[in-house]
Parts: structure tokens; sequence; C-alpha cells
């Protein structure tokens, strides 16, 4: 089992371990894992000298923050000072500024070496991983299944060991996605818990910034850092209280996913939680609305390029925001309507109970170029069946955990974990205990 970023930063203060160490390994796994495609920009030598000066802090005595020596790559939509930003496109970005944002500067000054920038879904507009010009992220336990997106050269890295931890952005999914297939964890916060200054917007109403890591204290620790938020007075119930969307879910899930979601809530029952069925009728809803409005808000952002012709965007990406550039001021407001009465509605739910647990995806990872995918309802799109299990909570900004619970012929299942407006320490805190009582554990443990 590996080492908790807690007890590795420990380690590095301590002197049994340095941060060059861990930087080394990380390039070694990184060139054993090439063929994945995880990596949009490394420069090993730039690393090395970052690792370095953490080393020599520690020989000095100096103060270490709470990474101090942690190898965390950055996903490419974040400007890190010295490195290049291309957003998944070969298209013109807009102006994201001159130096790196909050969220990447809290994670240098707590100590953390940002060794790489990670490849991603073109402009985070998609869950799958592929990508026409840097090239697809391959699954890292079946390369020719998808590694969801949009995070998902960050959710490859953890997996596979090179760096400890990423920073990813979730519009729709774009953290849990890739968590959920890649096996490791994700967590989403509240709706603007971590600042998104110096990074590129997709839909500024929906978009979050949140860690990917091995478990979830690690995406505690890094949460703590990046939202100045701490996170220790959360506590779990003796019987917390979890409530499962079932009728929203019926005809949703895999079967295989329906029997191990169902045998995972069998085995919490018996470690003492109460799980009850709740209707949330406008869960659809956030299907239907979430569309036009992020693709409006990504036309916004988008504009100068498309208003140049569009030139450097793939057909996939570029017709989404062409339709977004049609949608009425009046759909764009009803779709804000619906976001606050799926919000309202959700907020009830959650009053009475500690999170929602669902799947994070109701299938395992669809091959590469896979377009449909069979659930218990008949035939679904990928876009649909996945991406619509994961973007009621981001539209409403709510926080949501992913974290491993299962596998299916290898290939890694998510459990999702729901909470109130801004309770994350408290679903943190749940995360935990629930992470102690299901089977799976992530790759590399």
């Amino acid at each position: 089992m590996m080492q908790s970023i807690d007890d590795t930063v420990g380690s590095i203060t301590a002197g049994k371990l340095s941060a060059l160490e861990l930087i080394e390994e990380a390039c070694l796994r990184a060139q054993a894992n090439r063929e994945l495609n995880p990596i949009a920009y490394v420069d090993w030598d730039a690393a090395r000298e970052q690792a370095r000066a953490r080393d020599q802090a520690v020989r000095r005595g100096e103060h270490c923050g709470e990474l101090h020596g942690i190898p965390v790559s950055v996903k490419d939509l974040y400007l890190v000072d010295g490195m290049p930003t291309k957003g998944g496109t070969a298209a013109a970005l807009p102006d994201l500024g001159e130096h790196e944002g909050s969220a990447v500067a809290r994670l240098r000054a707590a100590g953390a070496v940002l060794f790489a920038k990670t490849n991603m879904h073109e402009i985070a507009l998609g869950a799958t991983g592929e990508n026409a010009f840097t090239g697809d992220v391959c699954n890292p336990l079946r390369p020719q299944h998808q590694a969801g997106g949009s995070s998902s050269g960050a959710a490859v890295c953890v997996a596979t060991g090179i760096g400890m931890a990423g920073l990813g952005s979730d519009t729709g999914g774009s953290i849990r996605i890739p968590a959920a297939f890649c096996g490791i964890t994700g967590f989403k916060p509240t709706y603007g818990a971590i600042p998104l200054d110096g990074a590129l917007a997709l839909s500024w109403t929906c978009d979050h910034a949140g860690p990917l890591a091995r478990s979830v204290s690690d995406c505690a620790l890094l949460y703590e850092v990046m939202a100045q938020r701490r996170v220790g007075h959360g506590r779990v119930a003796r019987h917390p209280r979890l409530g499962v969307p079932a009728a929203w879910l019926r005809g949703r899930l895999h079967p295989q996913v329906r029997e191990l979601f169902a045998g995972t809530l069998a085995a919490l029952r018996a470690a003492g939680a109460q799980v009850e069925e709740f209707d949330v009728p406008l869960l659809g809803s956030a299907w239907t609305n979430y569309s036009p409005l992020v693709r409006a808000e990504a036309a916004w952002v988008h504009r100068a390029a498309l208003g140049a012709g569009g030139a450097g965007f793939s057909e996939a990406v570029l017709a989404p925001m062409r339709a977004g550039e049609q949608v009425s001021a009046i759909d764009y407001i009803a779709a804000l309507q619906a976001r606050a009465a799926l919000a309202a509605q959700l907020d009830q739910v959650l009053a009475g109970i500690d999170a929602l647990v669902l799947p994070t995806a109701p299938v395992p990872a669809p091959l590469r170029g896979q377009t449909e995918v069979a659930v218990e309802g008949g035939t679904m799109s990928v876009r649909e069946a996945v991406l619509g299990q994961t973007l009621p909570f981001s539209f409403c900004g709510l926080p949501a955990l992913s974290l491993p619970f299962a596998a299916i012929d290898g290939l890694p299942l998510g459990l999702q974990v729901v909470g109130r407006t801004d309770s994350d320490p408290a679903l943190l805190a749940l995360g935990t205990w629930l992470e102690q009582r299901v089977s799976a554990g992530s790759p590399g443990s």
C-alpha cells in the first residue's frame, strides 16, 4: 500500500525520503506508460530543479507546507508559470492572464512540485478523453477503453503513479468520470469553493476545480490547500443516512453494475448505514437543460475564435459550440430556472440525509470510439449514459465524490457520493467511512 500524501510529506521532512526520489519515480513511470498518453507537457529537468529546492529547504530546517515535495500534475487548462497552456485544442484560446491562478499558486505555496500538464478532452467539452489533436488518453487498466474525461490525463497519471495527485476540473463530471474509469478517487467540491482564476472556462456557472488522488484523505488534504478551508470538523453519524435516487436510476444501469451496486448497499446496511430510496422527479430535467446552458457559455468563452471562423477546433467540438451560438436568451434563462427548481428539490431531499449514493457511471469504461452502450432500459448514447449520471450535481453546484467500489472484468466502477451545498467536510468524512467499507482499492495500492 502506498503512503498517503500526509505520510509521504512526513517522510520527506524527516529526511527518510526526498522530493527528488519522487520525481525520478514519476519520470520512470511516465516512460513506462507513455503509450497511455496522459502528459501534455513536461520538463523533467525543471521538475528535478523544483524537487531539489524542496529537499534543500528541508536540510535548512525551513518550514515545510502541507504538500512539501509532493509531485502534482495539472490539467492543461490551468495556467502554470513556465509551462504552455493549450486546452487540448489547436484553436486560439481566450486571454487567461499572465500568471497562474489561485488554485495552482496555493499548491505551489504548500510545497507541491508542479511537474507536468496533463492531456484532456478538447477544451473540456467531452467525457471520453478522446482527442483528435493530442491523441486519445487510454485507460490504464485496458488501453483499448476510454479513460474518461475531460480530466483524463490527470486520472491516468494518478492511477499509474506518475505523481501522487492531479488538479482537474469538473463541469458535468470531468473529475468523477475519469476517476471512476481509472479506479482512483476524485472530488468535485461545492461550486466556487476552489477559485478558477487563471483557468480556461467551459461553462462559468457549472465549472468546478478539484483534486484527483488515490484516496479520500489525499483529496481532502488537497482540497484544504486549494480552498483554504479546513475539513477536520467533518463528522460521520453512528448510523449515516444514505439516499438512493432509485426511480431515476431505473433502467439506467448496466445489469452487472446494478448487481454490484445492490451488493454494496447491502454491505453498507450491514455496517450500520440507513439506506433509503428517494424519488427526485426533476433529476431528468438536468440532462435537458445542461447542454444548452453549457454550450451557450462555451460559445461565449470562445467567441473570438468562433468569430474568426472556428479554425483549430475539431468538428466534434465546433458543432456543439455553433449550436451554443444559436441558444436564445429565453432558452438560456429557462435552463437557469430549471436548475433552480432542481437545486431546490435536491436541497429538500438532502436536508434529511447525509448523502445521496449512486454509481458514478452506469457502465464500466466503454471502448475508445464506442458511441452507444447497453443498459437495463435498452441502448443509450455513451454521452447520455455516462455524463448524464454525474451532470445533475455539477449543474446544481453540489459537492460530489467518486471512489472505487467494484470492478467488472478488470474495469473499475466508481461510487458517487453527493452532499448538501457547503457540506464538503462532512462529505469527505463520510467518504472515508465508505472507503473503509467498500471492496475496491485503487491501482497500485
